[in-house]
């Protein structure tokens, strides 16, 4: 009898408390206009101090695991922009992480990671490198904060004005003869001259003074555009981001392992936009690659995108040259996506693809994608419902190289990612509407955070992202999220980091909460003392009513053709009279079920019988006190999803289910699905 796959259809909604700095800015600094970093005049002695130690801190994180900028450099795909309100994101760089401004009195303030030199007494050494949250409350003391300027850590046009943090004050100019130019003044004590460059075809190249480096400044469409009446225009280059003027949001925080890390929570209409005089972006049909830490259960989460990343070069719709065309921004999106086209919920084929699932309808669900402007392309299913942080990752390459089109997701805690969608790139949809060729890349160069290419409201809780010119390769892709992962898990709790290691099991601590897994059939779970002998992560799963299919379940997102192994511990016994098991059931076409019984008393292991699926391996070895069963398999082609069902003692010693005894139970600890790589590699 097997069993059909469904989404859990109950899912917690995160609720992120905001600590005292949550408040709306009353005002924005002055240069804010402009994109220019403002360094108020009143900073704290502490924030002073931040500015002197932040080499240290970078050379701190440097013994620690790799930051997910020195991983992709290392790899020879270097991060072209990078942003976090959370942690450094590279040991290179010198400067604050954002700026925040407090409602009483406009002042700024510019946050910089913890040193050693500062860290508060007896906080974990592990906050190194992670933003100053002591300063900013100190800052924000009886008042509120907004969060107005992210910087990038990148930060590509330090060179220009001697190592200084923030983008570079520049004038555009419009010529006599109908040509433009760009002039940077310099920022030399020495009596030097201001470099001047022309602007050809929407850029301009800039030589790094002092390097063989050159910036490429894309300056497609300016704000304002320039007459014979106004030739010039004031303008910033950098790819530092910059609140939308009056609209910052509100500097929150949510709990990270005992302490406090910052979160950008924006709401509609509160967004991040630096869309001209952004340096060293991809343009045109060329690879890319992109990374996100996200709220995972964000309650403002939108429709259509929660994004950030590659964007169009103008927030209006009136200055596209073609109007809105599918590839031309590049941006990570985490939503619940009716406006998705391809690939959405539960990777349901057969449905519409300008169609809401109606599985998904009106669920408080998210999933990752990537939004490309008239067309979303978002791949579930969503993430845990415990999960307070999701890791989005996307990279493209045109056909003319790679040929690759990748979206990847996981649980910020846990080591491993997820391959959503991982091969060419899809038909592209233009709102539902075939276009009539293969998705490719017509970037624009801008860069964004939580709206739409056409400035849309697109809500997202924000910690960190970078921006990758090069497509990454799959181990580069493993590397980032295990630095993420440093971050923000695995838990302490070694016990606990172990079973999560690895682990595409969305929440294998959690078996005896239903919203986590599914209850049903007569299958109850209730807390058990796990591995360690002291904690209850493990669960004692009955059966109630004595039914042959009594169960609880989780569902997780596989691929067809991909080799997995299953492990479950499971409690032994001496005077076991039933056996339990279990079985991995994918969504490909004849709906194949791996099965797998266990004799507690002996460890004898069997195939359940019920399923058609046939494991490569099978096998139960003795861990202390439990059985470790481990099952190996390949999922069908056609597979997009899988449910992971644990039994309680409802089959026999020869692997057949039969109706049981009511109340008959066993315990089991840490399912696990781990992807199984080829030795080597």
């Amino acid at each position: 009898m097997s069993r059909g796959v469904g989404l859990i259809s109950v899912l917690l909604a995160m609720t992120v408390a905001l600590a005292a700095c949550n408040g709306d800015s009353s005002g924005t600094p002055g240069s804010q206009g402009a994109g220019v970093a403002n360094t108020s005049a009143s900073l704290t002695a502490a924030a002073q101090s931040n500015d002197s130690a932040s080499t240290e801190a970078a050379a701190e994180s440097a013994s620690a695991s790799p930051l997910p900028c020195d991983v992709a450099a290392t790899a020879n795909t270097p991060c072209s922009a990078a942003h976090s309100v959370t942690r450094l994101l590279t040991k290179n760089y010198r400067g604050p992480l954002f700026q925040v401004q407090r409602a009483s009195d406009n002042t700024t303030l510019d946050v910089y990671p913890y040193t050693s030199a500062n860290l508060p007494n007896g906080a974990d050494h592990a906050l190194i490198s992670s933003a100053n949250v002591k300063s900013a409350n100190s800052f924000c003391n009886n008042t509120t904060c907004s969060v107005t300027y992210i910087y990038d850590q990148v930060d590509l046009v330090a060179p220009l004005k001697g190592g200084a943090f923030g983008n570079v004050p520049a004038t555009l100019t419009l010529n006599a003869n109908g040509t433009e130019s760009l002039t940077v003044p310099s920022t030399s004590t020495a009596a030097q001259k201001a470099t001047t460059v022309p602007v050809l075809n929407g850029f301009a190249t800039i030589t790094l003074p002092g390097t063989s480096g050159t910036l490429s400044v894309q300056l497609l469409q300016p704000p304002t555009p320039l007459t014979t009446q106004a030739p010039t225009q004031q303008i910033s280059i950098g790819n530092d981001l910059p609140a939308l003027p009056g609209t910052p949001a509100k500097l929150g925080f949510v709990p990270l392992q005992g302490a406090q890390i910052p979160a950008l929570g924006t709401l509609a209409g509160q967004a991040y936009r630096n869309r001209f005089g952004t340096v060293n972006q991809s343009i045109g049909d060329s690879e890319i690659a992109e990374y996100m830490v996200a709220g995972a259960h964000y309650s403002q989460s939108s429709t259509c995108c929660g994004t950030y990343g590659n964007m169009e070069s103008s927030a209006n719709p009136g200055t596209y040259a073609h109007g809105e065309v599918e590839g031309e921004m590049f941006a990570l999106a985490f939503s619940n996506g009716n406006a998705a086209v391809f690939g959405y919920c539960d990777g349901n084929s057969s449905q519409p693809p300008n169609v809401k699932d109606p599985v998904c309808n009106a669920l408080d669900i998210n999933w990752p994608g990537v939004d490309a402007e008239a067309g979303v392309y978002l791949y579930g299913p969503p993430q845990a419902p415990k999960e307070k942080f999701v890791t989005v990752l996307s990279k493209y390459s045109p056909v003319a190289a790679s040929n690759i089109f990748a979206v990847k997701g996981g649980n910020a805690s846990q080591s491993v990612l997820t391959a959503l969608y991982d091969q060419a790139p899809p038909e592209a949809l233009n709102f539902g509407n075939d276009a009539g060729h293969a998705f490719n890349g017509q970037w624009q160069g801008g860069l964004s955070l939580g709206e739409g290419g056409d400035g849309s409201a697109a809500p997202i809780q924000f910690f960190e992202g970078a921006v990758i010119t090069k497509a990454t390769s799959d181990p580069t892709d493993n590397a980032i999220q295990a630095s993420i992962a440093s971050f923000y898990g695995p838990p302490a709790n070694k016990t606990v980091a172990a079973c999560y290691a690895n682990n595409l099991v969305n929440s294998p601590l959690s078996l005896a909460t239903p919203d986590a897994w599914a209850q049903q059939n007569g299958g109850t779970a209730v807390p058990a003392t796990d591995i360690s002998g002291a904690d209850k992560g493990a669960a004692t799963v009955t059966s109630t009513n004595g039914s042959s299919v009594s169960n609880i379940r989780e569902i997780i997102r596989v691929q067809g053709g991909q080799s997995y192994s299953f492990t479950d511990y499971v409690l032994a016994t001496t005077n076991a009279t039933v056996f339990p098991g279990g079985s991995i059931q994918t969504d490909d076409p004849n709906g194949s079920e791996f099965a797998w019984v266990l004799n507690t008393n002996t460890g004898a292991i069997v195939r359940g019988t019920w399923g058609s699926g046939q494991a490569t391996s099978l096998t139960a070895v003795k861990s202390g006190n439990w059985w470790k069963v481990t099952m190996t398999l390949t999922a069908p082609a056609g597979s997009n999803n899988a449910q992971v069902f644990i039994d309680p003692p409802t089959s026999s010693a020869a692997g057949v289910r039969s109706q049981q005894t009511p109340y008959l139970s066993a315990t089991h600890y840490c399912p696990s699905l781990a992807i199984v790589t080829a030795s080597g590699t």
